[in-house]
């Protein structure tokens, strides 16, 4: 277990959520500006007027290091501990980072007694705690998780934290895809969610018969779950198809239409896929199309597939010229993330996954960023007993399902271009993939690469400064993943394979590019000759391998 440290604005409830927390958790709390008074035998209001806000954010710090020391603890912070770097390191080192969120306006009205509160001593305090907050905005969003707490009360934010500390199967942590919308649907995510499954297929899907889409090595999974659905009554047929990209076309997805016909499958039934990103975008795309459409269920067994392809309705199968260039947008019905469905995971595919990770932090959240860069510090990838740690990894891949959920639900058909934000790296990446005719590298190598090269074109075009590009480059290689371009490919080849990119916008390429860690923006208008100098420095001086 780890340490869990709430941050937020005066008034947000640190202190009284903290406290319930505790009691539900069953751990022991700590508020911090409590431990400074009792160390200091004074009030903070006392420090502040005697010693000056420096002073007592160094006594913070000191504090903040002292219970970083203890076995875990809740653990209420001040309002400004988010303003020094060093507090968020140790907090990210030794704990998970909840930000409670509350309106400027409910944060005036809970505050009882401005007088108490050292930064409202002003004309205006009202308007100085606006100014405070919007300040600190930037920094709590770099939070693990944020939790809204306006119109709640503190048991109910509470149970909302315990969720996103230690969800369960029977209460798990869960994010709402298109909410208020006719085809939105949850994302439920919890270690030990496999054995609930079928219960929440019938509960959310109501299908009259299943037909089950998996790998036979993942057998152990998706056999226990079609025993479940029939002892529930629901007729369920397993259908297996081997593994790898290259099942992703349309000859395998003709076949799966006659196994859906000869299993009964009619539009009152549903499709479960048991499976990574491969089968699910096969079997989202199958789902799509069979009898215009029936309802499926994304049950992701890959790093990779439970931060990323389970989510946001793009379906899709290969062409020889190109990746997902057949496809739709169809939504699931529910996605079932497990973490400890992982542990059948090889290695090489856990590298492959926290690809697409790095992805989501490097164009979409510098906190979620810099979370991974300290799972990459302690051994994340590298021990498997980490590797193996369901708890370890829950919050980051629901951090990288909620990024999601945000931008699918501002542009779910890829129409403005914030959605193409989640394609940094993919560019190339597919080119790379297409030139290779998807052998020899797995998706998230072929994305690291990706990055590397459109981060070197951001930095040619005078938009990602240098700093994020050594950042970028050194993280994907302590995350084991290739940096340079297969040896076997040309330039000229991967050019080719652009073509059919479909950010693309008539003849130029359009490429998501890095102003910072954790912002990006779609670039048009490509120079061909920018691109292909990004492409020459990622070329290697050496044999390259996909595998790392």
């Amino acid at each position: 277990m780890r340490h869990l440290y709430l941050i937020g604005n005066m008034g947000s409830g640190k202190s009284t959520v903290g406290a319930h927390l505790a009691q539900l958790l069953g751990m022991p709390f700590v508020d911090l500006d409590t431990w400074i008074e009792q160390s200091t035998g004074t009030t903070i209001a006392a420090l502040f007027e005697r010693e000056g806000e420096p002073a007592f954010r160094e006594r913070e710090r000191v504090a903040l290091q002292q219970v970083a020391q203890l076995p875990p603890h809740v653990v209420a912070t001040g309002g400004g501990v988010v303003l020094n770097p060093a507090n968020w390191a140790v907090m990210r080192r030794t704990g998970w980072i909840v930000y409670l969120r509350a309106e400027p306006e409910t944060l005036w009205q809970r505050i009882q007694a401005p007088t108490d509160r050292p930064l409202l001593h002003t004309e205006n305090p009202r308007d100085t705690l606006r100014a405070i907050a919007a300040a600190r905005e930037p920094l709590y969003q770099q939070a693990d998780w944020i939790v809204p707490t306006d119109n709640r009360t503190p048991d109910e934010v509470a149970e909302a934290v315990k969720r996103v500390y230690a969800p369960t199967p029977e209460q798990p942590l869960t994010v709402e895809v298109l909410p208020a919308q006719p085809h939105s649907y949850p994302v439920l995510i919890a270690p030990n969610l496999h054995t609930y499954a079928a219960e929440r297929i019938a509960e959310r899907v109501r299908p009259t018969c299943v037909a089950l889409l998996t790998h036979t090595r993942l057998l152990c999974w998706a056999a226990p779950l079609r025993d479940a659905l029939q002892t529930l009554g629901i007729p369920t047929q397993l259908i297996t198809v081997p593994s790898g990209e290259r099942v992703k076309s349309l000859r395998t997805a003709q076949r799966l239409y006659t196994h859906l016909l000869d299993a009964g499958i009619d539009r009152t039934g549903a499709l479960v896929v048991v499976g990574g990103g491969v089968l699910g975008d096969l079997g989202g795309y199958v789902a799509a199309t069979y009898m215009r459409g029936i309802p499926y269920v994304q049950i992701p067994t890959t790093l990779l597939a439970q931060v990323d392809s389970s989510v946001g309705g793009k379906v899709a199968v290969d062409l020889p010229r190109g990746k997902n260039l057949v496809g739709a947008f169809h939504q699931p019905a529910l996605v079932l993330i497990d973490p400890t469905l992982l542990s059948t995971l090889p290695a090489r595919h856990w590298h492959n996954g926290f690809a697409e990770m790095l992805k989501y932090g490097a164009a979409l959240h510098e906190g979620l960023w810099n979370r991974l860069q300290v799972m990459l510090e302690q051994g994340a990838l590298r021990r498997r007993v980490e590797r193996n740690n369901p708890h370890a990894w829950t919050l980051p891949i629901a951090q990288c399902v909620r990024l999601k959920a945000h931008v699918v639900a501002e542009d779910e058909r890829d129409l403005s271009g914030r959605r193409a934000l989640l394609n940094f790296g993919h560019t190339v990446g597919h080119a790379i993939e297409t030139a290779l005719s998807y052998r020899h590298w797995l998706h998230g190598e072929a994305i690291a690469v990706g990055m590397i090269v459109e981060a070197e074109l951001g930095q040619i075009l005078g938009i990602t400064p240098a700093p994020v590009v050594n950042a970028l480059r050194e993280a994907i290689a302590r995350a084991g993943l290739p940096t340079r371009l297969p040896q076997e490919v040309s330039i000229e080849t991967l050019l080719e394979a652009m073509r059919y990119d479909k950010k693309r916008a008539g003849d130029t390429p359009r490429v998501v590019l890095l102003e910072a860690l954790g912002t990006a923006r779609l670039v048009s208008n490509i120079p061909l000759n920018a691109l292909r100098e990004a492409l020459k420095r990622c070329v290697p001086s050496e044999p390259s391998v996909g595998c790392s």
